[in-house]
C-alpha cells in the first residue's frame, strides 16, 4: 500500500458518539444544530474498567489492577492530551486501519475512545508495583560458594596491622553458622515500579493481553477465523497501537504480536492489605508482585526468557521485619489512584 494511498482515508465519528459532556471529553466539535458537543472518550474504557479490569471493590476492601477509571480521567484532563489525540486521528496508518475494519468487517470502532482505552490501559500498567526481596541465607550460601576466584581475605584491625587468611577457610567458617538456619526466611529490599525492574517486553505482553481481550469480547460479532483470537487488522492494530502508546519504538510485526499475546509469562501477584501500624490503616489491597534477589540481582527482567521467576515463589515465611519501610510518598501515590472519591 502506497503512501499516496494511505492518505485519502480519514477518520469517521459516528453521532452516536457524541456527548454534551464537554468537561471530561476534550474532542469537541458543533453539531448541525450549532451546539458544542464532545466525542465520548470513555465509553470503551468504562465497559473495560466494569467487565476486564482486575478487581474487587465492595464496603470492606478495595483491590485493583493499577488505578481506578475515574481518578485517571482527572489525569487526562490535566495532561492535555489535545495534540496527541490529533495525531492518533490524522495518521495515515491509523486511518487506514480504522477503514480497514469499516470495510472488511463491517465494524466501526471509535477512534477517540480507542485512544481513551488505550491510554488508561498504559497508565495501569505503570502504575503496577512488585517488591524486591533481599537475598535468603540460600541466595547469601550460594553467592559465597561462588567465590572460587579470591585466594585470601586481610581484615584491618583496630591496632593498625592487617591480618590476612585463606578465603577457602573464612568461607567454611561463614557456611557452617549458616547452614543452621532458616534458609527461606526473607524480607524486601524496596518497592519498584514493575516498568522498572523488567525489560520493555513486559508492557508489551501486559498491553497486548488487555487491548486484545477488550478487541475479542467488545466487539465479538466480528467474524473471526476459527481459532484466532483476532482478525489480521485487529492484529495491525494492536501491533500499531504499541508503538503509538510508546511500547515498542517501531510497530513490531504480527509474528511478534503472535509471540507477546501466546508468551508463557504470568506474574504471581500476592494480595497485600496496604497497612502500617501506628502509620496507615486503609481498606485498600494491593496486587503486588514478589520478585526472588535470585532473579532480580542479574538486572532487568525479560519475562519472554525467564522461566524461573516464581520457581521458589511460595515465601510461606515472608516477613518484612528485615526490611525498610517503603517510600511513604510512593504508597501515598498508590492509595491516590485506587481510592475511590
Amino acid at each position: 500500500m502506497s503512501k499516496k494511498q494511505e492518505k485519502q482515508y480519514s477518520i469517521s465519528i459516528s453521532t452516536e458518539d457524541f456527548t454534551y459532556d464537554t468537561k471530561n471529553n476534550i474532542v469537541q466539535m458543533v453539531d448541525s444544530e450549532g451546539k458544542t458537543v464532545a466525542v465520548d472518550t470513555w465509553k470503551y474504557a468504562i465497559y473495560f474498567f466494569e467487565n476486564i479490569q482486575r478487581k474487587d471493590i465492595s464496603e470492606h476492601s478495595v483491590y485493583l489492577d493499577g488505578l481506578r477509571l475515574d481518578k485517571f480521567v482527572e489525569i487526562f484532563i490535566k495532561d492535555k492530551n489535545h495534540q496527541k489525540i490529533s495525531t492518533f486521528l490524522t495518521d495515515d496508518y491509523s486511518c487506514f486501519l480504522h477503514h480497514e475494519m469499516l470495510e472488511k468487517y463491517g465494524t466501526y470502532i471509535n477512534w477517540v475512545a480507542l485512544y481513551g482505552l488505550c491510554a488508561y490501559i498504559r497508565e495501569i500498567i505503570n502504575r503496577r508495583y512488585a517488591l524486591l526481596l533481599k537475598p535468603t541465607l540460600k541466595d547469601t550460601v550460594e553467592e559465597i560458594g561462588g567465590l572460587d576466584n579470591l585466594e585470601s581475605v586481610t581484615f584491618n584491625l583496630k591496632n593498625g596491622n592487617k591480618h590476612s587468611t585463606d578465603f577457602c577457610e573464612v568461607k567454611k567458617l561463614i557456611v557452617n553458622s549458616l547452614e543452621g538456619s532458616d534458609m527461606s526466611m526473607v524480607g524486601f529490599d524496596r518497592l519498584i515500579k514493575k516498568i522498572d525492574v523488567y525489560t520493555k517486553e513486559y508492557g508489551q505482553i501486559e498491553f497486548v493481553r488487555y487491548i486484545s481481550k477488550f478487541l475479542h469480547n467488545y466487539f465479538g460479532s466480528v467474524k473471526r477465523r476459527k481459532n484466532s483470537y483476532l482478525t489480521t487488522t485487529e492484529q495491525k492494530l494492536v501491533c500499531y497501537l504499541l508503538k503509538f502508546f510508546d511500547f515498542s519504538p517501531e510497530i513490531v510485526t504480527e509474528s511478534r504480536f503472535r509471540q507477546l499475546f501466546n508468551n508463557k509469562y504470568k506474574a504471581v501477584d500476592h494480595i497485600m492489605p496496604l497497612i502500617i501500624p501506628g502509620l496507615l490503616e486503609t481498606k485498600l489491597k494491593l496486587y503486588i508482585e514478589f520478585i526472588p534477589y535470585s532473579i532480580w540481582s542479574k538486572g532487568n527482567i525479560n519475562p519472554l526468557k525467564e522461566n524461573e521467576l516464581h520457581k521458589e515463589a511460595s515465601l510461606t515465611n515472608f516477613t518484612m521485619n528485615m526490611g525498610e519501610m517503603p517510600d511513604i510518598s510512593v504508597l501515598i501515590n498508590l492509595i491516590d489512584g485506587i481510592a475511590g472519591k
